[in-house]
């Protein structure tokens, strides 16, 4: 491992953003630069006479500055694309640091000073606003959580070393030459700025969303919008930018009254400046992400405020005392409030407004930045003008509002995180759709309203009902006679779920349990849930969609929940040690089931419509909804289930998945036998059959598992027994008296596999999987899901020339070419060929209609052909079929559409 691939484990940084966290480092270094030789020669030049006075009138103009460029700023973001609003900002930096030189070498009073600190301030808020405007459309939410300390950490060293400098500076003609270095910084910025533009598209891209329901007053949407976060934030930014005026303010007259010469004053303020910036530089670096991963958002948001009012508390002990441990307390108390509001307050309060729509978003930070923030700059400007004049009452009257400005702040912020979680449940919600609605699962639908039944004639047999719910020709009257019936029905249809052997039977009683929203019912399911075969688990869960949770249950889904942890271990640690592809693969499908089932456990648990669109949100194919989705559930479920979840989800090295479980399990897991074994030994209670087929085909011995062996060869799963007769044939090849001995505990064994060879097709199941996996209809389904079809795949064959069906006869069946050539006509137009590998008439599998064309076998055929009856039981029970199915002719949709067009 390189020490680049160590620096950016150790800082959170993925390979693919190498490039872009090191253009935004070096972007934000150079305005650190650029902004802290300003503010260097700002305060030079007002420390020089009665900064009492001349601190409070710079407050002020800088406020009335701000407002003027914030204003301006907001105005051309409604007319100028983000990449051409971003230059012009840093173009006008440009220019301003130009007059700000103009002003020091025109004159050394103090309008002079107060003019230079306002350009300061305007000169920040602009490359504060083009930095971050262009971050929030870069960067999605869980990225700017993991990467906005590093990136805006950029402009620590830069401000350390402007420090640094303003120890050395002695009259000057050295601020002009701080002012000349800051202009090439900026200048060099905008090169980064346009190289960043080069490697990303950088634009604002409004996102449909439907209403809030819990929106800003009408009457404040003027100023706030309609969210209220941005109103929470605006109005805490507010008062804590007053507040760290106040205390800035605070710091430097106390260093002036302390010191008075000049010289002693510029060593001093530089070396605390230093010193704040290199710590700023190493938290953020080092621990930013540390701490919030560990408090979470709102805790970490709630740091500054808390530890704020426990410092100016400490005044009334601490700021009465002589001036030299005064001075040392206004030191501590101006570098907390720095260290914490660069390194933790701020990269934090930025990640809030990730969840809003991208033009909201950039809205949002002007709004702060260039209309709140220096409200409150002027609003401590204004107390501490009138204050100064008074030196009795001056410093408790400030600690005073500064104590309950920063309370004010505490409430906001705390209540920000409710409306932050209602913004990234915003992101998700469907648009179109009432919330009342939000609630049903994609995939399950809502539970159809049961009107009670009036009184039948004569009792049915439900019993009956039930055993037709195996018959697709009864299943469908079956099961809406059994709807009607409802809670009469329940005490037959709850036994069914602990008596039947039939899997398909107990899958489709669950569902009808499910919309029978009674306790018995929901007892019977979360009884079905906790069976080890996870099928039935899956059936219960998404069965129980249909209830809410109920808190008497929650230790039992909980227990549900780190066994679900514990099986990805185990896979992860399989798909570890095998050397087969193919098995890793099928792994990976298994890896995704318990991820469905941890979504089904969370509903039980925490907020159905929460879970289900941070569910809905995972699988979106848009990074900005998955990053929301994500953060969702890190807001939502236990910090160790998430984590989990989390590797389950993202894209990452299989190493790394099968660290973070071992942690959070406790400790690496050792396997006892192969992967290949456990899954033999499980069967198909625990697994697919495709990935049971695999495990008996690579299995290195058989050792331990011969009694599974015979188990398996009377699935009713082709695949399997076909996977177990292969399994002991080689048994009998390579240990001949281990076979025998099989032979004769098993006495039936030898007539088992003699009908399992005889009823073998020419064929095989596995032929027929990878023969649907190389048909583009089915190219991105996995093989766990197809081997779903390979029942109902009907083997034909047809001689050369001889039709397979006409234009015209009613299509109710897809084919599958194996062997040979189809053509496609229409009269005598030959319209297409298909060979091995390709399909036709898929079309009928969805909807019954006339043939459009004619087929016609050239040369002899062998095809399989997909009825669509038994299609449709397939789709009822695998979703990720029709998914592909619907893809797929969509695809064809779109190119005929567009050869009409061209």
């Amino acid at each position: 491992m390189t020490l680049r691939t160590r620096w950016q484990q150790l800082l959170g940084i993925r390979p693919d953003e190498g490039r872009t966290v090191g253009l935004f480092f070096l972007h934000n270094f150079l305005l650190g630069i650029g902004t802290i030789l300003v503010y260097v020669s700002a305060n030079v030049l007002l420390l020089e006479h009665n900064p009492a006075r001349n601190l409070p009138l710079a407050y002020g103009a800088a406020a009335l500055a701000l407002l003027v460029a914030g204003r301006l700023y907001a105005h051309y973001e409604h007319r100028l694309p983000l990449p051409r609003l971003a230059v012009r900002g840093l173009q006008a930096a440009v220019v301003l640091t130009a007059v700000v030189g103009g002003l020091v070498v025109a004159g050394h009073s103090v309008g002079a000073a107060v003019a230079i600190m306002a350009g300061y301030r305007v000169i920040y808020l602009l490359t504060n606003l083009e930095f971050w405007g262009v971050s929030a459309v870069v960067f999605d939410v869980r990225q700017g959580k993991r990467l906005f300390s590093v990136i805006s950490s950029g402009d620590m060293p830069a401000k350390a070393l402007g420090a640094v400098l303003a120890i050395l500076i002695h009259h000057h003609t050295d601020v002009l030459w701080l002012l000349l270095t800051a202009f090439g910084a900026y200048l060099g910025a905008l090169f980064t700025l346009r190289a960043t533009f080069r490697s990303h598209v950088v634009e604002a891209r409004p996102a449909g969303r439907g209403q809030r329901q819990q929106a800003v007053a009408p009457g404040l949407q003027r100023w706030f919008g309609s969210s209220r976060l941005v109103l929470t934030l605006c109005l805490s930014m507010l008062a804590v930018a007053a507040v760290s005026a106040g205390i800035e303010y605070s710091f430097f007259v106390n260093v002036k009254h302390r010191f008075h010469d000049q010289a002693e004053v510029t060593r001093f303020v530089g070396t605390v400046l230093a010193l704040t910036y290199l710590l700023a530089l190493v938290f953020k670096l080092l621990l930013s992400g540390a701490v919030l991963d560990r408090l979470g958002v709102r805790r970490t948001l709630l740091a500054l405020p808390v530890l704020m009012l426990a410092g100016l508390a400490l005044y009334a002990v601490l700021g009465q005392g002589e001036a030299g441990s005064r001075l040392l307390y206004f030191c501590g108390l101006y570098l907390g409030l720095e260290v914490l509001r660069r390194a933790v307050f701020d990269p934090v309060f930025l990640v809030l407004f990730q969840p809003l729509s991208p033009p909201e978003r950039l809205q949002a930070h002007t709004l702060v930045k260039g209309l709140y923030e220096p409200l409150g700059l002027g609003l401590a400007a204004v107390l501490l003008y009138t204050l100064h004049s008074r030196p009795a009452l001056s410093q408790e009257v400030t600690f005073g509002w500064m104590l309950a400005l920063m309370g004010l702040a505490l409430l906001l912020l705390y209540r920000t995180y409710g409306h932050y979680l209602a913004e990234l449940q915003h992101a998700l919600s469907r648009r179109f759709t009432p919330a009342a609605a939000e609630a049903a699962s994609p995939e399950a639908p809502a539970a159809p309203v049961v009107e009670e039944p009036a009184a039948p004639a004569e009792a049915p047999d439900i019993p009956a009902l039930i055993r037709a719910l195996a018959d697709k020709t009864q299943r469908s009257a079956a099961t809406d006679h059994l709807l009607r019936l409802g809670e009469a029905a329940l005490p037959h249809l709850t036994q069914a779920l602990s008596t039947a052997t039939d899997e398909a039977i107990i899958r489709r009683v669950a569902l009808l349990c499910g919309h029978v929203a009674q306790p018995a019912s929901r007892q019977a399911l979360v009884a079905l849930a906790r069976q080890p075969q996870l099928g039935r688990r899956e059936a219960a869960l998404r069965a129980l969609r249909n209830f809410a949770p109920e808190r008497a249950a929650a230790p039992l889904f909980q227990e549900l929940v780190q066994e679900e942890m514990r099986r990805a271990q185990l896979l992860l640690h399989g798909q570890q040690a095998t050397a087969s592809p193919d098995l890793r693969s099928a792994l990976d499908y298994e890896l995704s089931r318990v991820q469905q089932r941890l979504f089904g456990l969370l509903l039980q648990l925490y907020s159905p419509p929460a879970v289900l669109d941070a569910q809905r949100g995972v699988t979106h194919a848009a990074r900005e909804r998955q990053a929301n989705a994500l953060e969702i559930l890190d807001n939502l479920i236990p910090r160790a289930v998430y984590q989990g979840l989390q590797a389950l989800l993202e894209v990452r090295p299989l190493a790394d998945k099968v660290r973070t479980f071992d942690r959070l399990l406790g400790g690496p897991l050792t396997l006892s036998e192969p992967i290949e074994t456990t899954i033999i030994r499980s069967g198909e209670a625990a697994f697919s059959d495709w990935t049971i087929s695999l495990a008996l085909r690579h299995a290195a011995t058989m050792k331990g598992v011969l009694g599974q062996l015979v188990q398996l060869l009377q699935s009713t799963s082709p695949l399997v027994r076909e996977g177990a007769a292969q399994a002991l044939a080689r048994l009998a090849h390579d240990h001949p008296a281990r076979y025998q001995h099989l032979l004769t505990a098993h006495p039936h064994l030898a007539d088992t596999l003699m009908h399992h060879a005889a009823a073998a097709s020419r064929i095989s199941a596995t032929e027929r999987v990878a023969l649907l996996k190389h048909t583009s209809l089915f190219v991105e389904t996995p093989e766990n899901v197809l081997s779903s079809i390979v029942p109902i795949m009907k083997e034909v064959s047809f001689p050369d020339g001889q039709q397979i069906f006409a234009k015209g006869d009613l299509g109710t069946s897809l084919f599958v070419v194996y062997e040979g050539e189809v053509g496609i006509f229409t009269g005598p137009q030959q319209l297409a060929t298909f060979g091995p590998g390709d399909f036709f008439g898929e079309l009928a599998l969805l909807d019954a209609e006339p043939r459009s064309a004619s087929a016609v076998a050239h040369g002899p055929v062998i095809a399989f052909r997909l009825d669509q009856d038994d299609f449709y039981d397939v789709m009822e029970e695998r979703s990720e079929v029709l998914r592909n199915i619907l893809r797929i002719l969509c695809q064809r949709l779109r190119r005929q559409n567009e050869k009409m067009v061209s």
